[in-house]
């Protein structure tokens, strides 16, 4: 029923747009309202109505459009509009200035075309919107949720969520929160603990985690939230007004609730679009442009010692997925063989004379733009780490995690301000950078990491 319901949506949404564009070309070239125009068939205007309905689909889609969003405002709506279609907008206005910088659309006929967009696709959203809680009213789409808490606010939040079916919030059951509580306002036996969330999740479907234990308990909010977010579960929270203040977390709300949603996207969709774009293009041209390098550094890595040119190590990566990374050789064959997964010392015999140079000057590191190319790593983001260290880091670091809710990079704002790991004491410093880059992701902030980056091959001089 969900499949059907998102196609329903994608079925509005074309009829929409079919005839947004269908109406404004009739204006402009069928009614003889701007003299100068050459008029064009009701065929080509239809057929050419027709084809737009792919390339906004694929603009919605890249917005997360596309996904159950029955519990969401209004307001929230009109964003979820309005903003992608600016970026088509654009996207649009480029090409065409690309194919030929001297055709002129028309600007009032443009900005027709753009009213009537937003204004038939709102109002296909919002017809979606009321059959998706018609359809939840009837229990025929539901999200399974597990609230987190056994006390008044838990009870408050079952309470609504029950007498508001349309909301489509099926809460599974309630979980121990990690702190006793004096006097529990749900009488109904819980399902676990906090240590059971993954399991459960996966057992009943789970979609959202509804957290209503107070938000000052950090390490037990974190501890809830980091493995939701890997398994792709939205974390939702009651806020206090701590949370409001600091602005820690991003307001959403279930009709009008508020809620605390934590860990949004940090980027826009826009700016998603273009570092993927960008992280495509810098891929390219550093693997041809550098092609006559890249073969130097494989003549001589052979040259100096036994063993292949690269070097396949799995790492972890966003969301805890495995994948193989390739990088060129820097230490002998086997160097792992008798000791296992170990970080190179400062002056670790294992690195070979070449080693030393194309590890100062991080190019050991340039096969990984296939990574990029692939999709399993950015260009800049924070490095991935192997598994089985991970595993030991979780220990130690219990926040180590957060890392992974975002694609690990081939350079990262550690990598330009610290030196390469050589224990966990390292790896407590470059965490700090880690979050901060994670906090704070913005173009420009990659920008600054690229140039820091090229600084470093170009000098050969790393930070300190």
């Amino acid at each position: 029923m969900k499949k059907l319901a998102i196609l329903l949506g994608m079925f509005f949404d074309a009829l929409a747009i079919f005839l947004a564009l269908y109406i404004s070309a009739l204006i402009k070239f069928r009614l003889g309202l701007f003299p100068g125009v050459s008029p064009v068939s009701a065929g080509i205007i239809m057929y050419g109505s027709i084809a737009s309905i792919a390339y906004w689909w694929v603009i919605f889609a890249l917005t997360g459009a596309y996904r159950l969003h029955w519990d969401r405002s209004w307001a929230d709506e009109i964003r979820m509009v309005f903003k992608p279609v600016v970026t088509g907008f654009v996207i649009l206005s480029l090409f065409a200035f690309l194919i030929s910088p001297q055709a002129s659309i028309g600007r009032w006929i443009f900005f027709v075309y753009f009213s009537l967009t937003n204004l038939f696709v709102y109002s296909a959203r919002c017809f979606s919107r009321l059959l998706e809680r018609r359809l939840a009213k009837k229990n025929l789409l539901r999200r399974n949720v597990l609230v987190i808490g056994l006390g008044k606010s838990a009870k408050e939040l079952k309470d609504y969520l029950a007498i508001n079916p349309s909301l489509g919030y099926n809460v599974i059951g309630f979980i121990n929160p990690p702190h006793p509580v004096t006097t529990p306002a749900i009488v109904k036996q819980p399902l676990g603990d906090v240590a059971d969330i993954s399991a459960l999740a996966k057992q009943h479907d789970i979609t959202d985690l509804l957290v209503t234990i107070a938000s000052n308990f950090h390490d037990d909010i974190l501890s809830l939230l980091l493995p939701a977010v890997q398994s792709g579960i939205r974390v939702k929270l009651l806020p206090d007004l701590f949370d409001v203040v600091a602005g820690h977390v991003h307001n959403t709300q279930i009709l009008g609730q508020p809620l605390m949603e934590l860990l949004p996207d940090r980027l826009s969709f826009w700016e998603k679009l273009v570092k993927t774009f960008g992280d495509y293009v810098i891929s390219m041209a550093v693997i041809i442009l550098g092609l006559p390098l890249w073969i130097i550094v494989a003549l001589a890595i052979v040259i100096d010692s036994r063993g292949g040119v690269f070097y396949r190590q799995e790492r972890t990566g966003e969301g805890g997925r495995v994948y193989r990374i390739f990088k060129f050789r820097s230490m002998v064959a086997d160097a792992e063989g008798a000791t296992g997964a170990i970080w190179a010392g400062k002056c670790d015999d294992r690195v070979t004379r070449i080693g030393k140079i194309i590890r100062k000057t991080r190019i050991d590191e340039v096969p990984q733009f296939l990574n990029v190319l692939t999709g399993e790593m950015a260009v800049v983001g924070p490095r991935p780490e192997r598994p089985e260290i991970i595993e030991q880091l979780r220990t130690i670091y219990p926040f180590y995690d957060k890392r992974l809710t975002v694609k690990p990079g081939i350079t990262g704002w550690a990598q330009v301000n610290l030196e390469y790991d050589t224990s966990f004491e390292d790896v407590s410093k470059k965490l700090k950078h880690d979050f901060q880059y994670i906090e704070n992701q913005s173009l420009f902030l990659d920008l600054e990491i690229l140039a820091r980056t090229v600084n470093v091959v170009l000098t050969g001089k790393g930070a300190h």
